[in-house]
């Protein structure tokens, strides 16, 4: 469902290669520096200079504050080292003032078990998850290279990012505009986050269309979902991640795997009145898309996340187990047996659920067949036709059908 990084081995992450940094060691002389204006040195060693180059020393760096810090609020830089905390800075500053290249001191990397091109990876995937301005796949598709170069006889990791240029741009400050619009247009009566939430929620899951196939972002997945009105789950979970945050909710967003397509897939965990919920955006637009409302996917806790997602090694050890869940808010009707009197309980709900249904439940000891059994006498028992959706955590649409 998404190009969304995986980190460890629950899905094909596709690594920036070791070989690729050996293989690269050159002398980097100083005509080539003063060449450019799209140099970042990030250093405290006073003998690094040259024209086009711009050098911030490690403190400077590590006390660096987004541009866009109202979209963000560094869940997972909190649980970073110092020197994790270098790299996630350094490149969110490159990226958020239009650098392609940087150079970082050698003796950054190597802290951990990881070695230096995992290490880059892990920490520039926690920022793309962080902040709503980086993309997921920022270290694949050719969008970063890494080498270790020399010059004035030290070694740097030198980072190289994809130009992005001045469309990249204009559309992140369009996307940002926008984000403010939607802001502002939170109903008075929204006075709580779990209120404010929701709203922002269907915002997002009713103004875009989810897409299937044949579908590339362009760099800034907030625009292409706030601007062009489609987009893949990195767009919808990253435009989760602005809102709520700029709406005081602190989020962010995972990486890992969707369960039924086995493909990557990216969702959203915020924090509502002191508990943190899992939030499936792109996943309720589909739902959306097929005339329910969408109200299945929204505050779940950890166990019913994972029954239609996996979370990524890493993420499974950062992310929050939580219990709570926000889910049986939404629920209609939950549905034990398949009794005379809850067949016609339920048809009574679906001929007055509207054009979006109505959310079932069904407990454990429901199986597949009595689901379907289930449905079946309800369409007889309401005289209508009945359209019905199957989601994860054992809910389902009911409505009834039109054409």
């Amino acid at each position: 469902m998404s190009k969304g990084k995986v980190i460890g081995s629950v899905a094909a992450a596709v690594l920036v290669p070791s070989a690729a940094v050996a293989a690269a060691v050159f002398i980097l002389p100083y005509f080539d520096i003063s060449a450019s204006n799209t140099l970042y040195y990030f250093g405290n060693d006073s003998s690094i200079s040259a024209d086009g180059t711009i050098s911030l020393g490690k403190e400077e760096v590590l006390e660096y504050e987004s541009r866009y810090a109202d979209t963000m609020t560094g869940y997972f830089k909190a649980q970073l080292s110092e020197n994790e905390t270098y790299i996630y800075n350094a490149v969110m500053y490159a990226s958020e003032n239009g650098y392609s290249d940087i150079f970082l001191p050698e003796d950054v990397f190597g802290g951990g078990s990881f070695d230096k091109a995992q290490e880059l990876e892990y920490v520039i995937t926690f920022l793309s998850c962080d902040s709503p301005f980086v993309a997921h796949n920022y270290t694949t598709d050719n969008r970063l290279t890494v080498s270790e170069n020399q010059f004035v006889g030290k070694s740097f990791y030198h980072l190289q990012f994809e130009t992005f240029g001045e469309e990249y741009k204009s559309r992140r400050e369009a996307a940002y505009e926008k984000a403010k619009s939607v802001i502002a247009s939170i109903p008075d009566e929204c006075d709580t986050d779990a209120e404010k939430a929701r709203y922002l929620y269907n915002y997002v899951a009713t103004n875009a269309s989810y897409q299937r196939e044949d579908y590339s972002t362009r760099n800034v997945p907030v625009a292409d979902l706030l601007i062009d009105g489609k987009a893949i789950c990195d767009g919808y979970a990253d435009t989760v991640t602005m809102l709520f945050n700029m709406a005081g909710i602190e989020t962010t967003s995972a990486n890992g795997t969707d369960n039924e397509s086995n493909n990557g897939h990216t969702i959203n965990l915020a924090k509502l009145n002191g508990e943190y919920y899992y939030f499936d955006a792109s996943a309720d637009s589909i739902v959306f898309e097929k005339g329910f409302k969408p109200a299945f996917y929204f505050g779940m806790s950890w166990e019913e996340a994972s029954d239609s997602f996996t979370f990524g090694d890493e993420f499974a050890n950062r992310c929050p187990k939580t219990e709570k869940s926000l889910l049986s808010d939404n629920i209609d009707i939950v549905i034990s047996d398949n009794s005379e009197n809850t067949v016609e309980k339920t048809a009574e709900l679906v001929k007055s659920g509207g054009d979006t249904g109505i959310i079932v439940k069904f407990d454990n000891g429901i199986t597949d067949d009595d689901r379907k059994s289930i449905t079946n006498s309800v369409a007889l028992k309401a005289g209508e036709q009945i359209g019905s959706l199957s989601a994860a955590n054992r809910m389902y649409g009911i409505k009834i059908y039109k054409e």
